[in-house]
Formats: structure tokens, sequence, C-alpha cells
């Protein structure tokens, strides 16, 4: 079995501390800051125990005049970890899209063209996802490059249970859980007003707390986080990530996953450290980012039909998170907690911002098209374009040629 580990390594402009403008130095700062969370990550994969991997590094940015800069230093930190451990690492830079585009312009439809992209979390995740199967990767975990394993068995423990049957099911992926460096797994909550209504945190302890403590040791999820997500071939040539989602794509993505017949199973035993640094963007936007993907996932959960081969997914399966999110409460849970911090905030900006979320909730973040049959169209592309990829040999040629491999053959 071939096992690819995906990073996706994400650049950003803005320094931790700032949403506004930002100087060199900062910019500098947080390069920096990225940098050494990717050395870090790539350098702990040496502890595995199991050594038949390799690694795709993939990379975005939110500042394209910085890309040459940003493929330098990546290349560096990649170039020395793996003459240091003797990983095998490619990389996908974003510079690198335009040629395989070009490639897959020959062979495929243009639809397949547009999932060659890395601009956000979902279009990131959907080209790594391309690129596993361009090297013939049979499974692949994601891990992402705020995070570094401690664990020498967590590639053991990832692969242990895929293509078995547990409660009847195939064991199409597997999702484990992020513990911070002290190894705790339940988010620290500082009591505020307006998380009496956007309860997000406390209910993802809880669900958590369910799904670490209990028994079995696997069991399905209503959840998965993308930092520890592991996919079978099978699941990941025909269940794309939702390119719609601005963020929470790897929960939706076990939804999906779930309507296709493809469970993704928790494994209490599966964890990695994530030691993120402080959020670049303010609260009002990670709100905003929420309120889109709810209403989006919530609209497709409405929308669905009976279709062959497909289950039915309700929000009551989804239960305490993500399916709190997924009811018909949800207006009034972010009109209230808006109105709240609009009021509590210092920044006037940010006061109108929570006020311009109730508006938007209501004119602008309900889609204008069905989002059920939006997605199966998504994912009938998604997978003819991954059986022209099987089935061309030549396109895989082209593009490996594309890549950077390190150490050097």
């Amino acid at each position: 079995m071939s096992t690819l580990i995906i990073i996706p390594s994400y650049w950003t402009k803005v320094s931790p501390m700032e949403s506004q403008a930002v100087n060199q130095r900062s910019f500098d700062r947080q390069f920096g800051h990225t940098g050494s969370c990717l050395e870090k990550v790539l350098t702990s994969l040496d502890i595995l125990k199991e050594k038949d991997f390799q690694v795709l590094v993939v990379i975005a940015t939110d500042s394209p005049e910085s890309q040459e800069q940003i493929n330098q230093m990546v290349t560096g930190i990649i170039k020395q970890v793996a003459e240091k451990t003797g990983i095998e690492i490619f990389l996908f830079p974003n510079t690198l899209v335009a040629g395989v585009q070009k490639i897959f312009r020959d062979f495929c439809d243009q639809d397949a063209l547009d999932f060659l992209c890395v601009d956000g979390y979902a279009n990131i995740r959907n080209t790594g996802m391309i690129v596993a199967q361009i090297l013939d990767a049979d499974e692949l975990v994601f891990i992402d490059d705020d995070e570094y394993v401690d664990d020498p068995f967590f590639l053991h423990k990832s692969r242990e249970h895929l293509g078995k049957s547990i409660e009847g099911k195939i064991v199409a992926g597997v999702g484990g859980y992020y513990v911070d460096p002290q190894k705790a797994y339940r988010r620290s909550i500082k009591p505020e007003p307006w998380k009496a209504f956007w309860d997000l945190e406390s209910l993802l302890n809880e669900t958590l707390c369910r799904l670490v403590e209990t028994q079995p040791r696997i069991k399905l999820t209503p959840l998965v986080l993308g930092g520890c997500l592991v996919l079978t071939r099978s699941l990941f040539s025909t269940i794309p990530f939702d390119v719609h989602i601005p963020r929470g794509e790897d929960i939706d993505y076990a939804i999906n996953a779930r309507m296709f017949r493809f469970p993704v199973f928790f494994d209490n035993q599966l964890y990695i450290i994530h030691d993120p640094p402080p959020q670049p963007y303010p609260r009002w936007k990670r709100l905003r980012q929420d309120i889109y993907r709810f209403i989006h996932e919530r609209a497709k959960l409405r929308q669905q039909t009976l279709v062959q081969d497909m289950d039915y997914v309700s929000a009551e399966e989804l239960m305490p998170y993500p399916g709190s999110f997924l009811g018909e409460d949800l207006e009034d849970k972010i009109s209230q907690a808006c109105a709240i911090l609009s009021q509590h905030v210092r920044d006037e900006k940010a006061a109108r911002e929570f006020l311009n979320n109730i508006a938007l909730m209501r004119a602008d973040a309900p889609p204008r098209y069905n989002v059920f049959e939006y997605y199966l169209d998504l994912q009938g592309k998604w997978e003819k374009m991954c059986r022209t990829i099987a089935t061309t040999k030549e396109l895989r040629q082209e593009c490996l040629a594309l890549l950077s491999r390190f150490p050097l053959h």
C-alpha cells in the first residue's frame, strides 16, 4: 500500500496580531513563524516506526507578489528536512497550478481544470487529492502545518482499520483529534455573554468528549478534523471537498461522504499535537465564515432527495456538533450572538461588521441555487476527472515531471 501524507501550508500576509495594513517587518515575522511550523511538522515525521510513506507539501498564499520568496523558503526547509531524515517529500507550489492545468487540458474536460486551485481550504485539499492520484497513492493522511507528531505509531494507527467492516460498514476514512502541547483535547472556554447563543466551542468539547472517552475505539462520527484525517483512494477519488464551504470544510466532507455511503469513523487513539499561532483574522470574520458555512450545509441537508446508492443524512445524526447549528434556530443564534458582540467590542469597525453579519445572514448567505443538486453535479465531475487520471498514464507522467522531489533521485 502506498501512503501519502499531505500537508497544506498556508502563507498569509496578515500578521497574527494585526488585521489591517501590514508592514514588511510584520510580514517577515509571520513568514518566519509559518516556516518554523512547517519545519517542525516535517521533522516530527521522522519518529514514525513505519517508513513506507511519502509527503506532499501544497503551498497556498494570499500574497501572490511574494510567491517566489515563499517558494524559496519552503524549498530550503524541505530540502534540509529531506536530507536530514531521508523522507521523500514532494512540493506543489501554487505557481505549478497553471502548468498542471495545461496538461489536464489535453486529457480532461474543462470542468476538471476548475478543481486545480489552491485558493481556499477546500480547494487546496482537493488539489492535494488530485496530486495523490498522480502519485498513485492508495491512501492519504491530511496533516496541517501547525501540528506535529509525537506518537511513533501514528501512521500505523491511521491505517489500522481502513477497509475493515465495522457496524456493518466498510471503513473508508478515519478521523482523529487534536491535543495541545500539554495533551489536553478540550478547548479552554472563557465565559462571555454572546457564547450563550453561539456555544460552538462548548458543543465541540461535548462532542469530542463523547468520541474520545467512550468505547468502542472506532465509531461513526458526526465530525472530523482536517488536520488528522485519513482517506482511502476509493473515498478521495469519489468525494471532493465542497468548494463553496469557506471554513469547516473537513466536517462538511464527512457529511458528503456519509451521503454517498463512504462512512468516516473516529479513532479515539489517533491524535496529533495542534500548536497553532494566534488567529490572524478578527472574530467577526471567522463568525461570518461560519454563518455562510452552516447556512450552506443546512440547505444541502434540507434539499436532499432520494437518489439511488445514496443515504439521507439528517441534522439529528450530527448532534451535538455540528447538528446544533443546522436547525431552525440557526438565524436566532446568529442574530443574538452578533447583536451582543456588536455592543461589547471597543472597535467601531468590528461593531459594524458584527451587525453586518446579521444583514448578510438574511440577504446574501442563503444560497440562490439547490445546494444538494450543485454538490451532486460537483461530485459527478470530480469522479469523472479521477477516472481519467487513473486511466491516463501519460497525464500522470507529465504532471509528475513538474513536481519537485526531495531528496533528489
